[in-house]
């Protein structure tokens, strides 16, 4: 229980945190690869069989 707890609430400060997703379904989300995965400064990235899910982040823009 309390792993899960950690895990939604560190996924909810992660997605407060100024980024933007991206899930592909179907066969137009395996074009390139199969199954995958890869973590960088640019975002995070996993593809499985018929499903790929993006996370990037976002420009912070001031506001005056």
């Amino acid at each position: 229980m309390k792993k899960l707890v950690t895990l939604t609430v560190g996924t909810l400060l992660f997605a407060a945190s100024g980024c933007t997703s991206t899930v592909t379904l179907g066969p137009k989300a395996n074009e390139s690869q199969v199954i995958g995965a890869s973590a960088g400064q640019e975002g995070v990235s996993l593809t499985l069989p018929f499903v790929k899910g993006e996370v990037t982040p976002t420009e912070a823009t001031a506001k005056e």
